[in-house]
């Protein structure tokens, strides 16, 4: 794996947070899904046919359903089903910006890995036609590859959008002269066109009043353009090291244009740049703050404080609960799995970061101290049965329909994950007070030296719960010596667990699990 310099954000984290705020900028409101989602969202509401590729085993993920059958749910191949919340949850007019993981059964090489990012775009309003999709794409290249770049659109065919293209921009490399990368001076960028009539109608949007356009780019692919790079692990860095010019200060120091080109207005007039501004420490706004935008501040703070931000991916072999020294009924072996795992891959989901966390500390053996950490979802199993139910598409569902589909999708919260070496686990319970204090709560230290009884995967009394009100939302200390020596770990390792869906409850924030 690769060794970053410490107290950085995670290049992809980082360029996906300056999309999010470019297009927040310009009136997009921030959304978010579930990343197992139910086949008719990631499908059947998308004007996916039964017979659509997608739909096959070599095209997404399955979760394995009780029983060994069916489950209906998948792993989301596309962050569109957003836009199908979106639409279903809000009257047009709407603008949304979602970014986030998707996952997809392709073996990893240069150009393709089994869990990526994409970053994806809506409109819906009277009138909207390809010339304000063209405006926005161009504003979008203009803001990531410089003022000069230029967006070619190009007839394709999507089963979601229609008209569809494939939006191209001119090549970073050689800027258009041609070279072995783009051949003919053009590269393929983003996935675009105006949305369905068939998928504004299931989504309750009167097509004969409102038309909508959508895009959708690849986070990893927008910052290999943006550095010239060939491959994509270079960009996740699994195994191998990044090179140099995938720099700790992503995004670029690449201004941000006023206006997409000249002669192009955007499709809304630019919010004054008192308002664009992020305040990384900064939470007492006007408007509520998204789930999305504390988790950002929380890791500003902690690289502000020394913590290099990872990314790993979330399958998660059970095994590394005997390493932990789990009971069989410990509910972090009750997880999710996929029914057609990649080879090399495990087919179970995590149900905390702090594996993956530890796997990265112990990768990125270092004769100096290693602070990391990393936010994402887990998927613990829940106990009864997955049976969402069917939904008919070309119209809304009703109010109760959606209600019932919604609460047969597992919860999927979103945690924090920390390590550190060098044994000090007091370190650990600051990151974690810090955390807090994004979402507007002091958390509470219950424990602590001659206070706390040996729990996993602590080490005696070195260890922590960090609560607020009373309510658990983490722990924080040193790990056990006998975990650290099953992980091929050094003694004195440090650790913090946050759950951050439990942090946005008792905050009042929004739900990161849609309602």
């Amino acid at each position: 794996m690769a060794d970053r310099p410490a107290a950085a954000r995670h290049p992809v984290a980082a360029l996906a947070e300056e999309i999010v705020d470019l297009l927040a900028g310009e009136g997009y409101r921030v959304a978010e899904g579930p990343e197992v989602e139910a086949e008719w969202l990631n499908f059947d509401a998308l004007n996916m046919a039964a017979d659509h590729p997608s739909r096959s085993a070599d095209g997404t993920f399955s979760i394995h359903g009780s029983g060994g059958g069916p489950s209906g749910l998948v792993l989301r191949g596309h962050t569109s089903p957003v836009q199908v919340r979106a639409m279903l949850g809000h009257r047009a007019p709407l603008r949304m910006v979602t970014v986030g993981r998707v996952f997809r059964p392709d073996p990893p090489d240069a150009t393709h890995s089994p869990v990526f990012h994409q970053a994806e775009g809506l409109a819906v309003a009277e009138g909207l036609t390809m010339d304000d999709l063209c405006a926005t794409l161009g504003h979008l290249a203009a803001a990531m590859f410089g003022d000069s770049t230029p967006v070619r659109l190009r007839p394709h065919w999507f089963a979601y959008t229609d008209p569809s293209a494939e939006a191209d921009v001119r090549c970073p490399t050689c800027r258009g002269g041609g070279c072995d990368l783009c051949e003919d001076g053009w590269i393929e960028w983003a996935g675009c066109g105006m949305v369905h009539p068939r998928v504004l109608a299931t989504c309750g949007v009167d097509p004969g009043r409102h038309t909508g356009f959508a895009f959708g780019l690849g986070v990893e692919r927008t910052l290999m353009l943006r550095h010239g790079l060939r491959d994509i692990r270079d960009v996740l860095g699994h195994d191998r090291p990044r090179p140099a010019a995938v720099r700790a200060d992503v995004p670029s120091d690449r201004p941000r244009p006023a206006a997409a080109r000249a002669g192009e207005p955007l499709l809304a007039p630019p919010r004054p740049a008192a308002n664009r501004a992020r305040v990384p420490g900064a939470l007492a706004r006007a408007e509520p703050v998204s789930p999305f935008r504390r988790r950002q501040a929380a890791a500003h703070a902690l690289t502000a404080a020394g913590w290099t931000e990872t990314q790993t991916f979330p399958f998660l072999d059970p095994a590394v609960w005997d390493a932990f020294g789990l009971p069989p009924d410990d509910p972090h072996r009750a997880q999710l799995r996929v029914a057609n795992p990649l080879d090399g891959y495990p087919a179970a989901l995590r149900t905390s970061l702090l594996p993956g966390v530890l796997a990265e500390l112990r990768a990125r053996r270092s004769p100096g101290g290693l602070m990391v950490f990393e936010q994402g979802a887990v998927f613990p199993r829940p106990p009864g049965g997955l049976h969402p139910p069917p939904l008919p598409a070309g119209s809304p569902p009703r109010p109760e329909e959606l209600a019932a589909l919604d609460a047969a999708i597992p919860a999927q919260p979103h945690h924090l994950a920390a390590a550190l070496t060098g044994g000090d686990w007091h370190a650990a319970v600051t990151a974690g007070h810090a955390v807090g204090l994004h979402w507007g709560l002091r958390l509470r230290t219950e424990g602590g030296p001659g206070g706390t009884r040996s729990a996993w995967p602590w080490h005696g009394d070195r260890w922590a719960r960090l609560t607020v009100d009373g309510t658990s939302v983490g722990e924080a200390g040193e790990l056990d010596p006998a975990v650290l020596r099953r992980l091929r770990l050094p003694d004195g390792v440090a650790a913090l667990t946050l759950d951050l869906d439990t942090l946005d409850r008792l905050s009042g924030g929004e739900r990161t699990r849609p309602a």
